[in-house]
C-alpha cells in the first residue's frame, strides 16, 4: 500500500491518508495545494481529482467504504470552512445562484465545489445539498430572489424521475443541469442549459451569464 510519504502527485498522498485515516496529513494536502495553487485551482485539479480517485480505488476494492465516507468528510469541512474562510460578500448577496441536487442524489461533493468556485468568483450562491426536495428548492428560490437554479446529479435517471418538477421550476427560473447523469437529451427535455463536463468551462459559462460579461474567466483566486 502507498504511504503518504512516497506517493508520486499530491492526489496519490492524499489517496494514501484517506486509506490510513491520517486525518493531519490530508488536511495538510488540501492546504498546501490551496497556498501553491490558490483555491480555485486547487479545487479543480486537486480536490475533484482526488474524488475521482476515492470513487475508482472504492470501486475496485482499493477502498473501504469507511476510508471513502472519512476521505468525503475531511474535504466537505474543508471545503465548508478553509475554501471560503477569506470571502463572504457572494454568499450574502442578492441575486443569487441556487445549486440543488435533487431527491435521490446522494452525491453532493462535486455541486459543493462549484458552489465553492462560484463564491470566489464573485458569483453569489447558495448551496442547498442532496436529496433537495424540488418544491422545496423552488420555495427557496422565490424566498432568496434567484437568478437562476442549478441543479445537478451523477445519474441520468434521478434527473428523468423528476422530469415534470424540473420542467415547473425551469418555466420561472433559468435552470441549468449537471453533473455526470446531465446530458443533451434531458437538459431539453426539461428546458434547461446544459453545463459543460469540464468544471471551468462551466464555472466561466456559469460567471459569464450571471454577469452578462462575455469576457473570459480567471478562475485562480
Amino acid at each position: 500500500m502507498t504511504t503518504p510519504s512516497d506517493a508520486a502527485t499530491p492526489v496519490d498522498a492524499m489517496l494514501a491518508a484517506a486509506n490510513a485515516m491520517d486525518e493531519h496529513t490530508l488536511r495538510a494536502g488540501l492546504r498546501d495545494a490551496a497556498r501553491d495553487l490558490g483555491v480555485n485551482v486547487a479545487v479543480i485539479d486537486v480536490v475533484l481529482p482526488f474524488l475521482n480517485a476515492v470513487g475508482r480505488a472504492w470501486e475496485r476494492g482499493d477502498c473501504s467504504v469507511a476510508s471513502e465516507h472519512f476521505a468525503s468528510q475531511v474535504v466537505r469541512s474543508w471545503l465548508t470552512g478553509a475554501a471560503l474562510a477569506d470571502v463572504d460578500a457572494a454568499s450574502t448577496a442578492t441575486d443569487p445562484i441556487v445549486l440543488a441536487c435533487p431527491p435521490g442524489e446522494r452525491h453532493d461533493l462535486g455541486l459543493l465545489c462549484f458552489h465553492v468556485l462560484l463564491v470566489r468568483s464573485g458569483v453569489p450562491s447558495r448551496f442547498l445539498g442532496s436529496d433537495t426536495p424540488l418544491p422545496g428548492l423552488a420555495d427557496v428560490c422565490r424566498v432568496v430572489g434567484a437568478s437562476g437554479v442549478i441543479v445537478a446529479a451523477t445519474r441520468r435517471r434521478v434527473f428523468e424521475a423528476h422530469g415534470g418538477a424540473l420542467r415547473v421550476l425551469a418555466r420561472h427560473y433559468p435552470l441549468s443541469i449537471g453533473g455526470a447523469g446531465a446530458d443533451a437529451e434531458v437538459a431539453e427535455h426539461v428546458g434547461a442549459t446544459l453545463l459543460p463536463s469540464d468544471m471551468r468551462r462551466s464555472l466561466a459559462q456559469v460567471v459569464r451569464w450571471h454577469s452578462g460579461d462575455a469576457t473570459g474567466v480567471n478562475v485562480s483566486a
